[in-house]
């Protein structure tokens, strides 16, 4: 090696391990980002306590992380050089082999976690003097896993939603037993699971394609098709009778979303998904109102918010985005009041919902600290969905709020 080389060399790694650092220190820390919708890790000073026990490095390690220059841009160039290296992932996303579908990682739960999250549920329904529902949402690497890369650890295998209709098994001896009907002497259960293992694109345990167009190939969520899919065997379960909307029409409302699994994964050559409506607003009768909590006081809202769909997280059409609650009303439905404790995947659920049921309630448990059982007796509720993701269901901490 030349001096010169050498000394190119040496300039380069200065240039840039000074260069970003100063850029680093010298640029404005951005507390959210649009990419990756989310919020950003932040400095914190650094005290005695957090010293000596090595927090302080571990969060200095995520602000570097989350505040590094130019992020983004690398993100794109480390997915762009794992691809050509023959790498089937990047920052905990899977390449489909179809080359256009990203599969977040799944982490699935200990039995013991899940058994204790499910005892939430069950003590809600023990709780409540109302019929209790319950429902995971299966995710998308169980709907469409014939698009993995071979070998995929982190994936969704059906084990979380089998455990827990196993548990609910114990509580439920017969699991297709209606509402209506008294349970035997001596069961313990109080709440009645609805499988929907296969009722989004997976019918065998080995989808080939997303031809079925459940989910969206760069996000996480459901897409309107697979949530009305949902919805019909989620009446069914609940032992009411769905309507048949096979012969609306798809309305198109966006061509260019990238979702959260797209951000994360930096894999620019993945074409966007485009968002579908089939609920109108206001309903198939225009008849449909919606009040939002979004501050935590009542404001006029609607099923749909176009100018979400101007922004990065356009999911946010549905409803309008994250929420501590909101009611929905429709005085001509043929079904009383369900209160609906969920995740974001009911946002795109509720206009179907909302179709069925004179009031939705959905009551978010991350930002909602109201007494679920006076909820329920101040509102008249009839029923009560627990509806989450399984992905969600395995992490939340709040659920222990349902047994409250």
């Amino acid at each position: 090696m030349s001096k010169k080389y050498s000394v190119f060399i040496t300039a380069l790694f200065c240039l840039f391990t000074f260069g970003f650092g100063a850029a680093l220190i010298l640029s404005p820390s951005r507390d959210f980002s649009d990419q990756e919708n989310r919020y950003l890790a932040q400095f914190k000073a650094p005290t005695l306590k957090t010293l000596r026990s090595g927090e302080f490095m571990e969060k200095f390690e995520d602000y570097v992380t989350d505040q590094f220059p130019l992020r983004d841009q690398w993100v794109q160039l480390k997915a762009y050089s794992e691809r050509a290296l023959g790498k089937q992932e990047n920052n905990k996303v899977y390449f489909g082999t179809d080359g256009q579908t990203l599969f977040a990682h799944f982490t699935a739960p200990t039995r013991e976690a899940l058994e204790q999250k499910v005892g939430f549920v069950n003590k809600l329904g023990a709780n409540l003097d109302v019929p209790v529902y319950f429902s995971l949402v299966p995710d998308k690497s169980w709907a469409w896993a014939g698009l993995l890369p071979d070998n995929a650890p982190n994936v969704d295998d059906g084990s979380t939603i089998g455990m827990t209709r196993e548990l609910c098994g114990d509580l439920i001896p017969d699991k297709n037993q209606p509402w209506s009907e008294p349970p035997p002497d001596g069961a313990a259960y109080h709440m009645k699971f609805i499988d929907l293992s296969y009722t989004l694109g997976n019918t065998c345990g080995n989808a080939a394609s997303p031809a079925d167009d459940s989910f969206y190939r760069t996000d996480h969520h459901w897409t309107a098709m697979g949530a009305q899919r949902t919805f019909q065997k989620l009446m069914e379960g609940m032992g009411l009778q769905a309507a048949d909307w096979s012969g609306l029409p798809r309305t198109q409302v966006s061509g260019s979303f990238y979702g959260t699994t797209y951000s994360a994964a930096g894999a620019g050559w993945v074409e966007p998904d485009t968002i579908y409506t089939i609920i109108p607003e206001g309903g198939t009768k225009g008849n449909i109102t919606v009040t939002g909590y979004p501050e935590g006081a009542p404001v006029d809202s609607s099923l749909y918010h176009p100018e979400k769909l101007a922004v990065k997280d356009k999911y946010a059409y549905f409803l309008g985005g994250n929420q501590p609650l909101c009611v929905i009303k429709n005085p001509d439905a043929a079904n009383g009041k369900l209160l609906v404790i969920r995740d974001s995947y009911a946002d795109s659920l509720a206009p179907f919902l909302a179709e069925a049921f004179q009031e939705v309630h959905l009551f978010d448990l991350r930002y909602n600290n109201l007494s679920l059982k006076q909820y329920v007796a101040d509102n008249g509720i009839g029923q009560v969905l627990v509806l989450y993701s399984a992905a969600n269901f395995s992490t939340d901490q709040n659920l222990f709020k349902l047994g409250l």
